[in-house]
């Protein structure tokens, strides 16, 4: 089984592309990941993965996916082979992707920079601030 989930930042916009003749699109990007471990001196090395995505999901990141956005991948791995003009052989790694999905929000660059954006949450009426009604235990069943 081929199956692949990656959870990872954009390193740049994705390009979109159409393919002649069937006019699907076609998106090319890299997510940026981190590893798991950290070094002795405590940094941490990041690979940077080739995704390809067609279809409507390509159109979906080309206008809503940018640079620095966390997204997961779900997908398959695929190595593509083919031989340079020098005759050399190379291999080329990359995930063919069939989902994906924003992790994280677009921040709204029109918003006045005093104004506070962040979503509030009130609680509703007979409520107290975390979210609990108070009960009587009398009113319990068992």
């Amino acid at each position: 089984m081929n199956s692949v989930v990656l959870v990872g930042r954009l390193t740049k916009d994705p390009e979109l592309r159409y393919i002649s003749g069937t006019g699907t699109a076609v998106a090319n990007f890299t997510i940026a990941i981190n590893r798991d471990y950290k070094k002795k001196d405590g940094t941490q090395e990041t690979d940077f993965i080739p995704v390809q995505i067609m279809g409507k999901a390509a159109e979906f990141c080309a206008n809503y996916i940018t640079k620095g956005r966390l997204v997961a991948i779900q997908g398959s791995i695929r190595v593509d082979r083919y031989e340079t003009q020098t005759g050399e052989n190379r291999t080329f790694t990359k995930v063919s992707s069939r989902n994906i999905k924003p992790l994280d929000y677009v921040k709204n660059d029109n918003s006045n920079s005093n104004v506070d954006t962040s979503p509030s949450f009130e609680p509703a009426e007979g409520l107290d601030p975390n979210g609990f009604t108070a009960i009587d235990d009398e009113e319990i069943p068992f």
